[in-house]
């Protein structure tokens, strides 16, 4: 089976930084937590890790085992005990039921559900999987980062450094349609190296957005009810201009 996201896994951690933005919103979530916590979508484990470190039980799920050997790596060299483990957002159901006092969905992860039977199946397993009074956090584009199909095909750099005496720069490129709420995206890797030459790659996602009303719908019928609606890492209230959408719910009663 191809690895959808070996080329990116390379470079994961330059785009991603361990002191990103969301790192203190996820640790106070945490710290409500009454069990394990689950991430889904860890990547190369850079949220995993950071509430490993402060005490969690954390179980770390991504669908790239180029993701997961270099989160295992850094876990080994951490001294760090957290359990990495392939999967993705369709295959949570498989996770024990009421057992995790938290999931988390963080970074776009859910917009990997392309469908709206991949959306409710996800919702539904991280339901099952919550126990009593658990919470499940979703990090969402906010309405200043939706769809766009005004800029379709205008390539974005999005990282630019030098490197061993060449130069890497990473570039985005979307094609948006809104009447599907769809993106994909093309993400393009350019290293210049120290004899002029360049090495190239590109890797594509497809992208599922999500409105506010239509995800709380969602929830709702995933048995799950909705606390909090942020606009940012710091709880602001979402807004026209929020650069995030940030969905806090609880498992229902059952």
């Amino acid at each position: 089976m191809v690895d959808p996201y070996a080329i990116d896994a390379e470079f994961y951690d330059l785009l991603h930084p361990d002191n990103g933005d969301d790192a203190d919103f996820w640790l106070s979530l945490a710290g409500a937590a009454e069990g394990p916590i689950v991430e889904a979508g860890t990547g190369t484990g850079r949220i995993a890790l950071r509430l490993a470190g402060a005490g969690h039980r954390v179980v770390g799920i991504d669908p790239s085992d180029a993701m997961l050997a270099i989160a295992r790596a850094k876990a080994d060299e951490a001294g760090l005990d957290v359990q990495f483990a392939f999967g993705s957002l369709t295959t949570l159901g498989t996770l024990p039921r009421d057992e995790f006092g938290l999931v988390i969905v963080p970074a776009n992860v859910f917009l990997h559900c392309e469908h709206g039977e991949d959306q409710m199946e996800a919702l539904r397993a991280i339901a099952g999987a919550l126990v009593a009074g658990g919470r499940v956090a979703i990090d969402l584009p906010g309405p200043a980062r939706f769809v766009d199909g005004m800029h379709n095909g205008e390539p974005v750099l999005v990282y630019s450094a030098p490197e061993e005496g060449g130069r890497l720069e990473v570039w985005q490129v979307h094609e948006d349609d809104l009447a599907t709420q769809t993106r994909v995206l093309s993400m393009r890797y350019e290293r210049t190296r120290p004899d002029g030459t360049t090495w190239r790659a590109v890797s594509e996602q497809v992208l599922r957005y999500v409105y506010r009303f239509e995800m709380e719908y969602l929830l709702h019928l995933a048995g799950l009810r909705l606390l909090d609606v942020f606009g940012d890492y710091e709880l602001g209230e979402l807004t026209h201009e929020s650069e995030r959408m940030i969905f806090v719910a609880v498992r229902a009663e059952r």
